[in-house]
């Protein structure tokens, strides 16, 4: 059996005939989120086989990368030695972001059986608001004072780096425990170990405070290209530290959350086949009935301009397409803003250069999709004439133009009023969109029959 290439069934099978030796193999060779992907599809009783059989180092690493269901279902089930093992091996960032999902009393059980400086720690982990700086923070880091030699600053490194998140940038510290510098090991490595961490560190130091949002520290993380950075309380003293990978999984989750919001789904937590039927429910449903409801709108232009369509019926086909394409257009834009504002940190004093953007770059697109859907109307249908695809082709024209201003202008707003740039580009630009489409249709509708009439 290859212990490096394991399907469930197999892993399943070293469980059920207790090969011990082999599962401490897989445990040694084998990445412990790879571990924890399989113990998704584990009884609770080859769960705990495998949690006290296997070294409690390792089975706290596979534990950190769990699923929050199935660490639910281990806390539970767990006897208190074996969550003192957990609380001894697992980065405490890591345990207060599972803390935060438990219900009380497993979050009494699991503080019952920490040590009072664990409880400490923990309960000031916690005191941070979830989306700060603060609670994405580590207290493992390589602290060193300024009057230290490279020396004691190496000896420093080799007492806490056991069990520090990371020794490649050590923090540098002046009596009163504020952060004025860092130092890279590799400095303190070849330098003469006679000199002072003064001498050798960096006094331009990056870093966030504890209230700090966590999509700061994102940016943070992205424009300085860092892989770990300090976090300072109000009085600039070094509290603790965010690493990278806890970065990548609040960019996912931001990710996830923006997507969903642009979807008009309420954010969910959790993976998709680990969500109940009923949360996607309640998910979809708010959103979906504001829709419903402001639809409300369209059908009021709609039958506002009724007259319209009873003299040119011809004009009801193209409906579908209009309101599809001016959905698209202002979606695309609204698209590109949020990523700005994201990534390239727009804000609400870009207003006017955003909408001059939008304007030059739908008009292009504006021409563009004019003519093909001249061309495509008088090709495919010859009996509506020039007339009727010159109409419509100007209706999309115009359309396109409002809705990408539409779209651009509706998430810096949304930042002015304090929602989430993301929430604008579902339903609202959606609805209001389609409306201005319609009146837009009509109006040349209307201003064409009285040419023609006359």
């Amino acid at each position: 059996m290859d212990l490096l290439n394991l399907t469930l069934s197999e892993f399943r099978f070293l469980i059920e005939t207790k090969r011990v030796k082999e599962l401490r193999i897989v445990f040694e060779e084998w990445h412990p989120a790879d571990i924890a992907d399989m113990l998704t599809y584990l009884s609770l009783e080859e769960i705990l086989f495998l949690f006290k059989t296997i070294n409690k180092e390792q089975t706290s690493q596979v534990f950190s990368y769990c699923t929050i269901e199935t660490q639910e279902r281990l806390i539970e089930a767990f006897s208190g030695p074996q969550i003192k093992s957990i609380l001894e091996h697992v980065e405490f960032d890591d345990v207060v972001d599972f803390l935060e999902e438990l219900p009380d009393n497993l979050v009494r059980k699991v503080l019952q059986n920490a040590s009072e400086s664990q409880r400490q720690e923990i309960n000031i982990l916690l005191s941070y608001h979830p989306n700060s700086a603060g609670a994405l923070i580590t207290t493992k880091y390589v602290e060193i004072n300024e009057d230290d030699t490279l020396k004691d600053a190496i000896n420093k490194v080799r007492s806490q780096g056991k069990g520090a998140a990371s020794i490649q940038t050590c923090f540098v510290v002046n009596q009163n425990d504020r952060l004025i510098g860092t130092a890279r090991l590799k400095d303190m490595m070849t330098n003469p170990e006679d000199e002072l961490v003064s001498e050798i560190m960096e006094t331009d130091v990056i870093s966030v405070n504890t209230k700090d949002d966590r999509e700061e520290v994102v940016k943070v993380f992205s424009k300085y290209d860092l892989s770990v950075v300090p976090v300072v309380n109000d009085q600039f003293c070094l509290v603790g530290i965010i690493t990278v990978d806890d970065v990548i999984d609040v960019i996912e989750e931001e990710a996830t959350e923006d997507i969903q919001k642009m979807a008009a789904i309420n954010p969910l937590e959790g993976s998709y086949l680990q969500t109940s039927v009923m949360d996607m429910f309640k998910s979809r449903i708010p959103w979906l009935l504001v829709l419903m409801i402001s639809a409300t709108l369209t059908g009021l232009v709609m039958e506002a301009y009724a007259h319209i369509t009873v003299a040119l019926t011809s004009l009801v086909m193209f409906i579908p397409m209009l309101m599809d394409t001016a959905g698209n257009a202002g979606s695309q834009a609204s698209a590109m803003v949020i990523r700005g504002i994201a990534i390239d940190h727009l804000d609400i004093k870009d207003f006017f250069v955003v909408l001059w953007k939008e304007m030059k770059a739908s008009v292009i697109t504006g021409v563009i999709l004019f003519v093909v859907n001249v061309l495509r109307i008088v090709i495919f249908s010859p009996s509506l004439g020039w007339g009727i695809a010159i109409l419509v082709s100007v209706a999309i024209f115009f359309t396109i133009v409002l809705a990408n201003l539409i779209g651009g202008s509706l998430p810096l707003v949304a930042l002015l009023i304090k929602v989430d740039p993301a929430a604008m580009a579902g339903p609202v630009i959606t609805t209001l969109v389609d409306v201005v489409a319609l009146i837009i249709y009509f109006n040349m509708a209307a201003f064409y029959l009285g040419r023609v009439l006359t």
